[in-house]
């Protein structure tokens, strides 16, 4: 093979990791070995931290992928780790984090150029990809390799300097990385140099066999890079000729299908594309496995057609084809949307509960939420995997009661085995609860109560059931027989994000209007601790907070120095008194104190006072509790997390903080 023509100047340099001041062990890995390292959380970001995780980014085979290393704890901050290698691992980069996705501290060591390392295979020779990983890797701002930095970024000539020493050694394997390759040379000679691209095509299609992944590489700089609208057409024709069923051709397919009119056309093109283009196919081409949202977006479309037209079982016939993540959302948007609001009979919605989620058993481990590279490792997409089949498992659980399948039920509950998801819903919990009653399961029905009360996730009903089991000689006894239960790192973590959302903010006087229509001046608060819940009659997560509510309510319910106002906001003001006192008497919350909001000057809508509110926390959104003493806002807290108990210990937490300050 000719060489290819080398754009960049080559340097002469040694490959080397940074020094790493909080990581040690790894020395000149070698692919296919075991890694071992310590690292030494003193000092860092991650400092004194009780759990901590590591992830690895792998570059093989010019391919990235994530994966999970296990830590083990030596000592308060030393921790060990070990990683089995591939034999083709060119490249690995190790980030140590604490915390959930949503609240997650990482040490990448970002500012010193990370835990990255390069192999050597059994000659001490790089490996095909070390090179050009080493390069492109820490250049983040030209080609976005996950979010592993933020803040390092290397030099425009040392990204060219490594790709050069790729091409030296291994330019064979450039249809591989044709389009890293082709990123270089924008870096270096701009996106909208034609004669650049134009030499480099050309230079390709004679010094290799031409593969669809080179040809769609460069029909994308033509159209997308350099506007050239017809030199792409005409690349893209040639691909559809030479590739009739490679990845260009399934693009046009669904892209034709996406626009076509919901009907029964669609859903018969919508088959043919699963049968010409299987799924599996799509997701072990290394050159299409990005494609694999064609198959969630055109199921999406797919099933609620036949669920309207009531072609239940055509669809249940194409559901073992669909993977996990696709069967999780035909179950949300089909079974779960028609149950919770019942758009269809039960009855009817039962088969294909029950296909979905037989099929979902099957394919929960299938890690389908992750065709995207360096998204999640392994574990971090079964986590949210399995959050999902809880959900579903939920809901299905909640239909089968309704139905008066408590036998069928029963079965589906031997699928609980993760505690912490198992109890994540109260509402869940209780439907489990009433399973197990009506079965006659004394036994695992009380262990449902404890277990619910232990995770924060109890119902009042739940409640009311276990206080009758429990026949406590008072309310303390009650009270204290709970707080046993309860988990002390679940009630720590609680107390800490209560914590969190504790302020001290100067809120202006307002005014508001009670039932009778008399003004409520928020300067007669004078002392007192006042609890404020912003609620609307159309908010349905705001009235299913009332339970939780409730049982806060009653716990100050002797106590002068705490009162809680219900404030209706952003509905009709005082005008809707009698829908808002109809569902408050029917629910069992008459004794909550309801104020009304008022029209705010120059609009329609009831929100005065809570538009002061919400300018202070940036956020419109309801439900909303608020606590204020003395003209000061000092917490506040937005949304609802399902659990009514939950919620009350977050108010009674908070209102405790505020009598301590």
């Amino acid at each position: 093979m000719k060489r290819l023509f080398v754009l960049f100047v080559c340097c002469v340099c040694f490959m080397t990791t940074y020094a790493q001041s909080r990581l040690s062990g790894i020395n000149r890995p070698q692919a296919g070995s075991l890694i071992s390292f310590n690292y030494q959380a003193s000092g860092g970001p991650l400092e004194n931290k009780d759990t901590l995780f590591c992830a690895v980014y792998l570059y093989e085979d010019y391919l990235w992928r994530m994966d999970d290393v296990t830590l083990v704890r030596r000592e308060k901050n030393l921790w060990k780790g070990s990683y089995q290698l591939s034999d083709s691992c060119a490249l690995f980069a190790l980030s140590f984090f604490a915390g959930e996705n949503w609240n997650r501290t990482i040490d990448n060591d970002d500012e010193n150029g990370g835990y990255v390392f390069t192999t050597l295979d059994k000659q001490g020779q790089m490996l095909p990809g070390g090179y050009l990983g080493w390069g492109t890797f820490r250049k983040p701002s030209c080609f976005h390799i996950g979010d592993y930095f933020q803040k390092f970024d290397i030099q425009d000539e040392a990204v060219e300097m490594w790709t050069t020493k790729e091409m030296e050694h291994y330019a064979a394997n450039l249809p591989k990385f044709v389009d890293v390759y082709m990123n270089i040379v924008a870096l270096r000679m701009g996106v909208k140099n034609q004669k650049a691209v134009d030499f480099f095509f050309q230079k390709i299609n004679k010094e290799f066999t031409m593969t669809e992944f080179i040809y769609s590489t460069f029909e994308n700089i033509y159209r997308f890079k350099l506007g050239n609208k017809a030199k792409a057409d005409s690349i893209k024709d040639l691909v559809l000729k030479r590739y009739p069923h490679g990845f260009s051709a399934r693009a046009r397919m669904f892209h034709q299908i996406e626009v076509m009119p919901l009907g029964e056309e669609q859903v018969n093109k919508t088959e043919e594309f699963f049968r010409v283009y299987p799924y599996k196919e799509c997701v072990n081409d290394r050159f299409s496995r990005d494609q694999a949202y064609m198959y969630y977006n055109l199921i999406r479309v797919y099933a609620s057609t036949l669920v309207d037209g009531k072609q239940y079982n055509r669809l249940i016939a194409a559901l073992p084809s669909m993977n996990f993540v696709a069967l999780s959302e035909v179950f949300r948007w089909n079974v779960f949307r028609a149950y919770k609001l019942r758009l269809a009979n039960n009855d009817s919605i039962y088969p294909l509960a029950k296909a979905l989620m037989e099929q979902m058993v099957l394919k929960r481990n299938d890690l389908s939420n992750n065709t995207e590279e360096l998204r999640y490792t392994p574990k971090e997409a079964q986590a949210l995997l399995d959050i999902q089949f809880y959900e579903r498992l939920g809901v299905y659980l909640q239909l089968l009661k309704t139905l008066n399948r408590n036998e069928e039920a029963l079965m589906w509950l031997g699928y609980y085995k993760n505690d912490d998801l198992s109890y994540a819903d109260a509402t869940v919990n209780q439907t489990r609860y009433e399973i197990l009653r009506n079965l006659g399961k004394k036994e695992q029905a009380l262990d449902v109560l404890k277990n619910s009360v232990k995770y924060n996730t109890i119902t009042t009903e739940m409640m009311t059931a276990l206080r009758e089991e429990v026949k406590p000689a008072s309310d303390k006894e009650f009270k204290a027989y709970l707080n046993n239960l309860k988990g002390a790192a679940l009630k720590e973590a609680l107390y800490e994000e209560v914590k969190s959302n504790m302020t001290d903010v100067e809120i202006p006087s307002f005014e508001l209007l009670d039932m009778d229509g008399k003004l409520v001046k928020s300067d007669s608060f004078k002392d007192k601790i006042i609890v404020i819940d912003f609620w609307a009659n159309w908010c349905g997560p705001c009235k299913r907070a009332f339970e939780g509510m409730k049982i806060a309510v009653d716990a100050y319910a002797n106590d002068p120095d705490v009162v809680f106002y219900f404030v209706n906001t952003m509905d009709f003001g005082i005008k809707g008194k009698l829908a808002v006192q109809k569902y408050l008497n029917n629910n069992g919350y008459s004794n909550f104190k309801v104020l009304f909001d008022l029209l705010k000057e120059g609009t329609k809508g009831y929100n005065k006072t809570f538009s002061i509110f919400s300018q202070k926390f940036n956020s419109s959104a309801i439900p909303r509790k608020v606590i204020l003493k003395n003209g000061r806002m000092l917490y506040t807290a937005e949304g609802y997390s399902g659990s009514p108990s939950q919620l009350a210990d977050e108010i009674c937490y908070a209102v405790e903080l505020i009598r301590k300050k």
